[in-house]
This record gives C-alpha cells, sequence and structure tokens, in this order.
C-alpha cells in the first residue's frame, strides 16, 4: 500500500507580501516579534531546516524569496493565533495526537521516527507547527462556517458557466470478482439458476463492494482501466457478463442503467457551484482578513539579524 506524505502543508505560504512600514526589532536574538509572540533566530532556522527537509530542498539552497515568504508564513501564523488566542480557541493534546496517529498511519514508530532523524528535522517543533495549523484550521472554521451562497448567485454562475456543466457517457454496474476459474463458474451456474446478482455478489465477491452486492457505483469510461471499459459500454443493460479474465482475476459484470452524455440541469450541477462559489467567498475574505490583521498588527522584523546570520 502506497504510503501517505506525513507532512502538513505550510497553508499560508506567500499569501501576503511583507509589508515595507515595518520596524526593526533588535537585539535579544529576535527576529521577528508579533505583538507579545517573540521568534528567536535559533527557532527561525529550524523552522527553515524542516521546511526545506520537508520539501527536498538543502538548507543551504534556499534564495532569499523562500527565506523571505518562510517569513511571511510566520508572522501570519502568529497573527492567526493571536486571534485564536482572542475567540479563545484552543486545541487540546488529544486532538495533536489524533492528527499525529492519522499522519502516521502505514508506519511504524520506527519508520515514522527515523524520517524526521534522517531529514533532520527537528520533531518538537514540527509537533508545535502541527498544533498551530490545527489551531488556524479551527480559527478558519469558527470565522467562515455560516458562509451562505444566494439563488441567484447560484444561477448567475450557472447561465455563464453554463457549457462547462457537461457530463460523459456513464454507466451504473456491479461486479462479482472470484479467485478462480471454478469459484467463477459456481457464481455463473448461481446466477443461470435464477439466483440475483446482488445476492451472489455477497455470496462469491471477493472485491470490496461485495457486501454491497457488487454495486461499482455511477463509472464513466475514464473512471475504468482501457480493458474494462470497452466490455461494460459495449454490454447491453440487463445481460450479465459471463466469466471475463482480466487483470485483476476472474469477472463477471452486470450492467444495470446507462446514462446518455449530457449537460448538466441546474439542479444536477446546484451542489458543485455552491460549493465553488462558497470556497470563492471564504477564501477571499480569509484573505481580506489576514490583510486587516497585518495592517493592524504589531509586527517587528529584524533584518539586520537575519542579514548577519546569512539568510538575506
Amino acid at each position: 500500500m502506497r504510503k501517505k506524505t506525513i507532512f502538513i502543508g505550510v497553508v499560508l505560504l506567500g499569501m501576503l507580501g511583507c509589508t515595507n512600514n515595518l520596524s526593526v526589532a533588535m537585539g535579544s536574538g529576535t527576529v521577528v516579534t508579533v505583538g507579545e509572540n517573540k521568534v528567536t533566530l535559533d527557532e527561525f532556522k529550524q523552522r527553515l531546516t524542516n521546511f526545506a527537509s520537508e520539501n527536498g530542498i538543502k538548507p543551504g539552497q534556499m534564495s532569499k524569496d523562500m527565506v523571505l515568504s518562510n517569513l511571511d508564513n510566520l508572522i501570519n501564523t502568529l497573527l492567526l493565533l493571536d486571534e485564536a488566542k482572542k475567540d479563545g480557541i484552543t486545541v487540546t493534546t488529544d486532538e495533536v495526537n489524533d492528527e499525529y496517529s492519522q499522519l502516521r498511519q502505514g508506519y511504524t514508530d520506527e519508520q515514522f521516527n527515523k524520517i524526521f532523524i534522517e531529514k533532520l528535522i527537528d520533531k518538537k517543533l514540527w509537533l508545535k507547527e502541527l498544533k498551530e495549523q490545527l489551531t488556524i484550521k479551527k480559527l478558519h472554521t469558527h470565522h467562515f462556517s455560516n458562509v451562505t451562497v444566494s439563488k441567484p448567485e447560484i444561477e448567475s454562475y450557472y447561465k455563464k458557466h453554463k457549457d462547462t456543466f457537461s457530463v460523459p457517457e456513464m454507466i451504473q454496474a456491479r461486479q462479482i470478482e472470484l479467485p478462480s476459474g471454478d469459484v467463477a463458474q459456481q457464481a455463473l451456474n448461481a446466477l443461470q439458476s435464477g439466483q440475483s446478482f446482488s445476492k451472489t455478489a455477497q455470496s462469491y465477491s471477493i472485491a470490496p463492494g461485495a457486501a454491497n452486492g457488487g454495486d461499482m457505483g455511477a463509472l464513466s469510461a475514464g473512471d475504468l482501466p482501457k480493458e474494462l471499459a470497452g466490455i461494460l459500454f459495449t454490454l447491453p443493460v440487463g445481460k450479465i457478463s459471463g466469466i471475463i479474465k482480466t487483470q485483476f482475476g476472474y469477472q463477471i459484470f452486470l450492467v444495470e442503467k446507462k446514462i446518455p452524455a449530457h449537460n448538466q440541469s441546474l439542479n444536477e450541477a446546484k451542489n458543485d457551484i455552491v460549493t465553488t462559489l462558497r470556497n470563492d467567498k471564504i477564501n477571499d475574505g480569509f484573505v481580506q482578513w489576514l490583510k486587516v490583521l497585518r495592517e493592524q498588527g504589531n509586527v517587528s522584523i529584524n533584518y539586520a539579524l537575519l542579514k548577519r546570520a546569512g539568510l538575506l
């Protein structure tokens, strides 16, 4: 099974450029100050190392633009964490552990910890950043969960993009996947004796959907391997395919319905339109909100220290 990437993306990276009127905070190894929050040079350098390692970049190869983007992202993060604190939004240790467990799936403890060691990633800081991102996610939901889309907005979007709501020919089908030719013949005999396809799938199939009677759902040709698309899209509705040997083993198919290619009606496209418009509103609102926070926030950057450290 393919193992998932364990590292969360830097969700705010480069969203807004650094403001030109930020004062320079000097002394005490502090790189950036946001309100009462301070980040030292050592922590910022480790954040850069973590970012570089997670993205396959050697720390020494990070450009000035990458450093500034990470700095900008850090400021955004600290501003949003301040807002979360004002709103009483917190993330518990259990929530962090649950997310950690999800990210660790597919790895043993030894394998997972080895990744941090090999990539020179500071695990303690990585967990801190994980908690930060979970807090910001909660804050985002808190502020934008009630965003709505009106009926006129849906209708207007549909009219402007009507040509994009095309649906290819599709089928609704069921399958029975079998471990051997002998078992496949037993299943076919059961079907030919009048047993329903659904019950036969439940009795014989080894496919994941066997419990649901072999239901494959609605499929387009592009959803299937080429050899199966050629079989299923030429099979008459209601006719059992017989035993077919494919790369997956022995299979029997039934096409229950064919849906011709067509343009979706407004009602069919409504859910997708709502999702698109709502996401656009949320993204625009978030960017504007973050811009206001940047303008109103008490932010200082110690550029001189960054230059002395060879980062700029």
